[in-house]
């Protein structure tokens, strides 16, 4: 298990409640775990359960109540934390979502729902109008290629901690009807714009990139909650007609004790909803408060709700971003051999050119953390060997020299030339690049070595097809999973061979006719995730 689930349940903040001045004798104390944002709200129902002094098969009751992620609890309850860890279980937990309980085995029961809240889209107030309409013209801001892409910079809480991010990307999965290129690629954008929680999302309505309006998937409460400290940006919610999910703190009861079924009764009563309604919570029928009649940037009105995700889809979406997430690790290879300086029909481009615009609209994709080498191979590149490194691995935001690796690898894609007597050492060089990338492995990262290439191996030294081949399948290793994409330019690619080589390392072959061919290829490639190593 990582520490980072560890910490999800660690990084708790405890309230401080009131004595028990109505109860004396032996006290059971009653561990609460709720979701940060009602967690406020919970702790006052706590206070005056303990003002009342209950009292259970004769101890008094004492709440105790703590703001803990969601996602940290369900790695608890699913016996992800190891014993020993100093994560104590608790007797009642209020997760924001019922998504959670639908990632465990065995769910603990639940007394109802506390509160709801629905998914919206939040602007700055000034700009909602830009998103109106369904949740598609939101939710492809974030695949590139799309009108709307240009506009809008989408935000979301990251669906692995938190139930406005899992609800957001199940909505993303319900929107492409579970097509895997246009979820991978909506995850892949919006991943450099995930927040760890809601109220972090807030941060980015007052920055602008490019002209491109910021656009937050969150909650209705959490834009309730923004406008109510009086912020320098407000923000408007707005809510999609073709209706949206809703989060329902659900209360569960990982304890049998009575002591939690009786405190479950407490939150569920009709004196404690005004304490999830003065903090911008609707009732679990949806009705909102009487504060939204005249509150700005929020709708009284019920919006319409989708259905609830079955379980199998939660499951399958969450284990998709995870999968998606990952940061990437790239070694490119950029072929620099005489055919290089053909032309590519329609375009007025050179291969090599075509190769190193397509390079460059690739490269725009990724993200800082993105790791990235630079090899550019034909025969007798270096010496005897067929490859040269051109810029050394590490992340594309880290610097080199004077110049971040980015503006590295910009600047060498514009001065490859194709060297006019240059043959094709493909073999040896893949060998090579596998082996420095199972070498060099990073397990919290996807590891592939990326090829450009417009034909065949023709290097008389180099290793043969079926030698190459052998050697890739002896050496693969399940703990270290390195993989070949193939990107080929112009009608002397042969695709059968090329897929053999990407075969034996599980990878994948794709053609490109033209430079804005990228952004298919990037887009399938990145959905492979979904089912690698097995595709």
């Amino acid at each position: 298990m990582s520490g980072a689930v560890v910490a999800a349940v660690l990084g708790t903040s405890v309230y401080a409640l009131s004595e028990t001045p109505g109860c004396s004798g032996p006290v059971r104390g009653l561990d609460v775990a709720a979701a940060p944002e009602i967690a406020g709200a919970v702790s006052a129902v706590g206070a005056e359960f303990n003002r009342r002094g209950h009292r259970v098969r004769g101890r008094c009751v004492r709440v105790a109540v703590r703001a803990a992620g969601p996602a940290g609890v369900r790695a608890l309850l699913a016996g992800e934390i190891p014993p020993g860890a100093g994560v104590r279980r608790p007797d009642v937990w209020i997760p924001d979502s019922s998504l959670w309980l639908r990632l465990l085995e065995a769910p603990p029961p639940a007394a109802g729902s506390l509160a709801r809240s629905p998914l919206v889209a939040a602007l700055p107030r000034a700009e909602a109008g830009r998103a109106a309409g369904p949740w598609r013209k939101v939710l492809d801001a974030a695949v590139p290629g799309t009108r709307e892409s240009r506009s809008f910079r989408l935000t979301v809480a990251d669906p692995a901690r938190t139930g406005t991010g899992l609800a957001s990307l199940l909505m993303v999965d319900a929107r492409y009807g579970k097509a895997s290129a246009p979820f991978a690629a909506f995850a892949r954008d919006v991943r450099q714009h995930v927040t760890p929680d809601a109220s972090a999302q807030f941060s980015a309505l007052a920055r602008r990139e490019s002209g491109r309006v910021p656009v937050l998937v969150t909650s209705e409460q959490a834009v309730w909650a923004h406008d109510r400290a009086d912020p320098s940006e407000p923000a408007e919610a707005v809510y999609p007609p073709d209706g949206t999910l809703f989060l329902d703190y659900p209360v569960t009861l990982p304890s049998a004790d009575p002591a939690a079924r009786l405190f479950a009764r407490a939150l569920r009563s009709g004196a404690a909803r005004e304490a999830f309604r003065s903090r911008g919570f609707r009732d679990p029928d949806g009705a909102p408060p009487a504060a939204f009649a005249e509150a700005a940037g929020v709708a009284a009105a019920r919006p319409p709700e989708l259905p609830a995700p079955a379980g199998a889809d939660v499951e399958r979406v969450a284990q998709a971003w995870a999968r998606l997430a990952l940061a990437s690790r790239m070694l490119s290879l950029i072929d620099v051999s005489g055919s290089m300086a053909q032309r590519v029909p329609g375009t007025g481009l050179t291969r090599m050119q075509a190769i190193a615009q397509a390079s460059r609209q690739g490269l725009a994709l990724q993200p800082d953390d993105t790791e990235l080498a630079q090899w550019i191979f034909s025969t007798r590149l270096d010496g005897v060997r067929d490859w040269h490194e051109n810029v050394p691995m590490g992340p594309l935001g880290g610097r080199i020299g004077s110049a971040t690796r980015r503006q590295r690898i910009l600047g060498a894609l514009a001065a490859l030339r194709p060297r006019p007597d240059g043959g094709t050492g493909l073999y040896d060089t893949l060998l090579a690049a596998v082996r420095y990338m199972r070498r060099t492995y990073r397990p919290e990262m996807v590891n592939t070595v990326l090829v450009f290439t417009d034909g065949r191996d023709d290097d008389p030294d180099g290793p043969t097809l079926p030698a190459t081949l052998a050697a890739l399948r002896a050496e693969r290793d399940p703990a270290r999973p390195v993989q070949i994409i193939v990107v080929g330019f112009g009608p002397d690619v042969d695709t059968a061979e090329l897929r053999g080589i990407a075969d034996a390392t599980g990878g994948s072959v794709y053609t490109a006719h033209a430079p804005q061919d990228i952004l298919r290829i990037f887009g399938q490639a990145t959905a492979r995730r979904l089912c690698a190593p097995h595709c």
